[in-house]
């Protein structure tokens, strides 16, 4: 299964582009929620940091999206240690059903199934220890939805 890393690549720039735009010191929906915590500049190490931790998140957004990958990975020992029939028939499967479900639409749904599994309850979980009101969530995990729904679109789509 050949996967692009080029567009990997590109699509870790998603959650920073986004990001950038979101929460910008300038944003309308920013300063209605009158939120203090923004950060006006940042240094080039930082960006590197989020890129790092972009990386990370599209990497597993990848595995959840793309389920040819959930059944490569069953023979991917036996495929090491050269065990032929077993490339034969991963090989076989891929050929019929190598682009099943590799399409926007169905990486938009499993951003949108990302969002609610993985930012919810950690945003959730936050707003509640730090005591913070549901507009604070809400700003949030909306960005963490937009962001899920794109990479999600665009993995299934272009990895």
């Amino acid at each position: 299964m050949e996967l692009n890393y080029l567009a990997f690549f590109l699509i870790s720039f998603i959650p920073l582009a986004i990001g950038y735009l979101w929460y910008n010191p300038k944003s309308i929906i920013l300063k209605k929620l009158s939120q203090p915590t923004v950060v006006k500049s940042y240094s080039v190490k930082s960006i590197i940091i989020l890129f790092i931790l972009s990386v990370a998140i599209v990497y597993g957004y990848m595995n959840l999206t793309i389920h040819q990958l959930g059944f490569y990975d069953l023979f991917f020992t036996d495929i090491m240690l050269g065990k032929i029939e077993s490339q034969i028939i991963v090989d076989d499967f891929l050929a019929t059903y190598g682009e099943k479900h590799r399409h926007f639409g169905h990486g938009i749904l499993h951003g949108f199934i990302n969002a609610f599994l993985f930012a919810a309850p950690i945003l959730g979980g936050i707003t509640i220890i730090e005591n913070k009101d549901r507009n604070y969530f809400m700003y949030h995990f909306l960005y963490w939805l937009l962001v899920s729904i794109v990479i999600g679109g665009c993995i299934s789509s272009f990895v």
